[in-house]
């Protein structure tokens, strides 16, 4: 029993210290435990339970450093007992780490989002030049197309008279040759059309992109 009571004592020195406890603790040596009780730390039971000595309760020095979060050990004969961190505490030099590493991650997004935001820009002006260019293109393929159709309302009866006779205008190679040129200039009218449609498309996109944050 004087062995399981020296073993419990170290639970005291815990409490009070060691400097001002010695004496206290001494004169137990040799004392009878008036009693135990089951000891629950973190909701499970000790296998070593607390005892009573002379109206003072003591607890097994390895559950006191389990209820005080530290490492209890023995050193030649000493205690030694270290307080742990627990999993998510986080050191001031490791938490400034992070904060660097954070910041950098955060100026890089930044850097990253402006080189693209200028990107985006110079393409618009791109897009923009093409298709005023394409406005002007747009412009003249009608202005000619107007003018073809003018003409042939004002293309004669007939074309040729030989000594066989006239030769009408209606039905002839030359017509065919007015029209066919006329079905390209209205081809090459909607393909500009199209392009331009395609492009106005694009700018608004990237319009839109532009203003969102």
């Amino acid at each position: 029993m004087k062995k399981t009571v020296v073993a419990f004592i170290a639970g005291f020195l815990l409490a009070i210290g060691a400097s001002g406890a010695y004496a206290e603790v001494e004169s137990f040596i040799g004392k009878m435990v008036d009693g135990q009780f089951p000891l629950i730390v973190n909701g499970e039971q000790s296998e070593v339970p607390a005892i009573t000595i002379a109206g003072r309760s003591y607890i097994p020095l390895r559950a006191a450093g389990e209820i005080f979060g530290a490492k209890v050990a023995w050193l030649d004969g000493e205690v030694i007992m270290e307080k742990q961190q627990s999993e998510d505490y986080i050191s001031p030099e490791e938490y400034a780490e992070r904060a660097r590493i954070e910041q950098e991650r955060f100026d890089q997004e930044a850097k990253q989002r402006a080189e693209e935001s200028l990107q985006k820009s110079k393409l618009r002006g791109e897009i923009e030049g093409q298709i005023m260019l394409l406005q002007s293109q747009i412009k003249q393929k009608k202005t000619e197309i107007e003018n073809r159709e003018e003409g042939l309302k004002q293309m004669p009866e007939y074309i040729e008279v030989t000594r066989d006779g006239a030769i009408p205008y209606e039905g002839s190679d030359l017509q065919k040759k007015h029209q066919e040129d006329l079905a390209n200039l209205k081809a090459e009218l909607a393909e500009l059309e199209a392009r331009l449609a395609e492009l106005e498309q694009q700018k608004a996109e990237l319009e839109q992109q532009l203003e969102t944050p």
